[in-house]
Order: C-alpha cells, then sequence, then structure tokens
C-alpha cells in the first residue's frame, strides 16, 4: 500500500517540527498541526485583527470627538470623567488586544507555528477587559 507522502508537521506543546506522516508527537504524544493549517490561521488572525483594529480606531476618534465636542457629528458626551477614563481604558485594551492578535497571526504566517507568548499575552489582556468591565458594571449596579 502507498503511504500519504510526509507533511511538515508541528507540535504545539513541545515545538516538535518535522516532515512526518505521523499524526502525533514523537516527543510529548500531542496530535501534530499542519504547518500549512497554522499558517491560515495566521491569515486569519491578521485579517481579524486588523479589522478589529480599523473598527476600534474609528469609533476611538468618533468618540474623542463626542468627549472634546469637535466635529460637526452633534455626539456629545454625557458622562462624567470616570465614565471617560473607562471608555479610554476600555479602547485601548481591545486595540491591544487586536495589535497581539495581528502580531500573533504574522507570526503563525513567517514561522508556521504559534508564539506562547503572544497567546499568553492576548489572554491575559482579555482577562484584564473582563474583570474591568464586570467591577464597572457591579459599581455602577450598586450604586
Amino acid at each position: 500500500s502507498l503511504s500519504p507522502p510526509p507533511v511538515r508537521r508541528t507540535c504545539p506543546k513541545c515545538g516538535y517540527i518535522r516532515e512526518t506522516v505521523e499524526t502525533n508527537c514523537g516527543d510529548c504524544g500531542k496530535l501534530l498541526q499542519k504547518v500549512s493549517t497554522i499558517r491560515i490561521l495566521g491569515v486569519f488572525l491578521v485579517v481579524m485583527g486588523s479589522l478589529l483594529l480599523g473598527i476600534m480606531g474609528w469609533l476611538s476618534l468618533w468618540i474623542y470627538g463626542a468627549i472634546s465636542n469637535t466635529g460637526n457629528s452633534g455626539s456629545h458626551f454625557n458622562g462624567s470623567p470616570k465614565d471617560a477614563l473607562f471608555i479610554i481604558f476600555a479602547f485601548g485594551l481591545v486595540i491591544s488586544i487586536s495589535l497581539a492578535v495581528t502580531a500573533g497571526g504574522l507570526w503563525q504566517i513567517i514561522f508556521g507555528r504559534r508564539n506562547k507568548l503572544i497567546v499568553v499575552v492576548v489572554f491575559g489582556l482579555g482577562v484584564i477587559f473582563a474583570v474591568t468591565g464586570l467591577a464597572v458594571a457591579m459599581q455602577k449596579f450598586l450604586n
């Protein structure tokens, strides 16, 4: 019987990279991923991260105009300075997440594997965003 040709694969756990027909890592036993699949996912991350960055950039300019009451949009910000700081913080976190996602996608495209540090940074920023949003929501609910 004919065996399939070897394909370049990598292990997401230990970093094992080889051209092989095996589907499990020879070092740790974890399921291997095709480098081509990782690169395709990297393209998806770059597109989504860039799209989110563009949307947040546009929203940031719009909110800045409303807060500073510049431009002809007719929008006015009626919140407190504390509300404005929370908006700036939340937007900054989302922009940071989109930059990290884009960087992670570029890493995947270039190197054909994931960068664990970028994954941890994105997860950490997401946790900060969720905890901060929950804290502000609870504070508003209790007041």
